[in-house]
Formats: structure tokens, C-alpha cells, sequence
């Protein structure tokens, strides 16, 4: 997909949203208000390579009854770019390891509690794809031939000084046997309202917190098994990849070392096509 944006309408975008007034900006109600907070929040209103890192833990439910599995950690990258229709468009792509539930070092191989096997998981993460803002706040992906994807980001809740932006992600995936793949995946995030409204920002700090529930993945051989999984998680943008968690560093620097040397790269084939 290639997109031409003219210079003007590029500034033009990012500009009215940039200047935004504050004051009718306390609960962030209307629309330009939690769109320039949505990108303040989980991207930017500039084109700057956006990075945020999670840990988390997955846990089996079956029953009501929960056991722990393994845990994650994970970082992501993205970048934005006004687009004329008021919304923006984007990158983003993940690199993820799985860790030892208990210490959170990265680790090749698991245990199932449910039979005792010892699983290998696949390398994990997300290669980068297109991703579309729309001046609602409403936000879409390219989706995987059959997939089913719904999201939804609900109105900004302000408690003092706190804003809190929840997401709701949801996605389905057909699987062979008319069994399906699904995915929910619940994320606040979490900033300063002084920082939202101040005049002239482009990114502001912000932590993130999550729960997802998940299918049982296909290498786990659990297919037949009743339950599903359940993750729970936090994290926080980074200015630096050094910043990210040195587990995530370590791992990565042996499987993908180009990635800490340029980062930007790893968006660069979905990011040019965009342009």
C-alpha cells in the first residue's frame, strides 16, 4: 500500500492536534481530545520510533482453577505518521522471549503442569504490520486471511492527577476441524493528566498494565484439553533500547543483534510502504 500525504496536511494534522485546547481537555471527551491523548499515550504525534516493553506471566485456567506456566517478556516498536483524513497511520511489530515463571530469565523449553512434559515453544512474536488510527480513536490491522479482529478504546478515566486509557483487542483465527484460535487481550494505560495537557507535547510518559486470555497455543499439544489461558502483566515506554529489560536484551542480542544496532530498521519494510 503506498500512501501519498502532502506536506501540508501533514503539518496541518499533526499541528491541530499538537495545540489542542487544554482546558476542554479535562476529561478528554471529545473526539480531537482523546485522539491527541491516544497517540500521546501508546504512540506520538511526530514520526519518532516509539518503543515499550512487557512482563508478563501466563497461567492455565481449567475449571476456575489456575496453575502457573511460563512467563514472557516482550518489546515493541512502532512509529505514526498524521494522515489528512485527521487519524494517523503507522508500524508496529513485536520481538518477544519466554522466561522461567519464577525467575523471569529467558528459557528454551517449559514444563506443562497438566502432564509433565517438557514443551519447546516456537520463537515468539509479531512481525511488523500496517496499522490504521482513525480520527474516532477506532483501531484496525492487517489481519491474517480468515482472521476476525475487534478493538475498542474506551473513554479516558481521570482520577486526580491519573488518566487511565483502557484497551479492549480481540481476535479470532479458524483452525482445521471448525475448532478456532482466540486471542482477548485487556491493556490500561496509565499517564499524568498535567503531562496530556501541556501545550506542544508529542509523547508523554506512561506505564501499562494487562490481562489477556488466550487458547491453548497449538506447540503446547493441549488442544483437547478443556480450559485456557490466562496473562497478567505490566511494562512502560522506554526512550532507549538500552532501557529495555536486560532478559529481553540478552536473549534478543542472540537471535536478533541487528535489532539493538537499528531499530528503526525493523519497521522499515512495513514504515516505507506507508509513506
Amino acid at each position: 500500500m503506498t500512501m501519498i500525504i502532502g506536506r501540508r496536511g501533514l503539518i496541518g494534522t499533526a499541528a491541530a492536534l499538537a495545540v489542542a485546547p487544554a482546558a476542554a481537555a479535562t476529561t478528554f471527551a471529545a473526539p480531537a481530545d482523546k485522539l491527541r491523548a491516544l497517540m500521546l499515550m501508546r504512540g506520538a504525534l511526530d514520526d519518532r520510533l516509539v518503543i515499550y516493553w512487557l512482563r508478563g506471566r501466563y497461567f492455565g485456567l481449567v475449571d476456575g482453577e489456575v496453575k502457573p506456566l511460563f512467563g514472557v517478556v516482550n518489546a515493541c516498536f512502532s512509529r505514526y505518521r498524521a494522515h489528512p483524513d485527521g487519524g494517523f497511520i503507522g508500524a508496529r511489530g513485536e520481538v518477544s522471549h519466554y522466561t522461567d515463571f519464577d525467575t523471569g530469565e529467558v528459557v528454551g523449553s517449559v514444563r506443562n503442569p497438566y502432564d509433565g512434559r517438557i514443551m519447546e515453544p516456537p520463537p515468539r512474536g509479531y512481525p511488523p504490520s500496517p496499522v490504521r488510527i482513525e480520527a474516532d480513536s477506532s483501531i484496525s490491522i492487517k489481519e491474517m486471511p480468515g482472521m476476525e479482529f475487534a478493538n475498542a478504546i474506551h473513554d479516558i478515566e481521570v482520577t486526580g492527577d491519573d488518566a487511565r486509557m483502557f484497551e479492549r483487542n480481540a481476535s479470532k483465527v479458524p483452525l482445521p476441524g471448525g475448532k478456532a484460535s482466540l486471542y482477548n487481550e485487556m491493556v490500561t494505560y496509565r499517564a499524568r493528566v498535567a503531562d496530556l495537557r501541556k501545550p506542544g507535547a508529542n509523547r508523554v510518559p506512561c506505564d501499562i498494565n494487562f490481562t489477556n486470555t488466550v487458547s491453548w497455543r497449538s506447540w503446547m499439544g493441549m488442544a483437547d484439553h478443556p480450559g485456557h489461558m490466562l496473562a497478567v502483566g505490566s511494562g512502560a515506554f522506554v526512550a532507549r533500547v538500552a532501557d529495555l529489560p536486560a532478559a529481553w536484551l540478552k536473549a534478543t542480542a542472540a537471535t536478533q543483534p541487528e535489532l539493538l544496532g537499528n531499530p528503526q530498521a525493523f519497521l522499515d519494510p512495513v514504515w516505507k510502504t506507508i509513506a
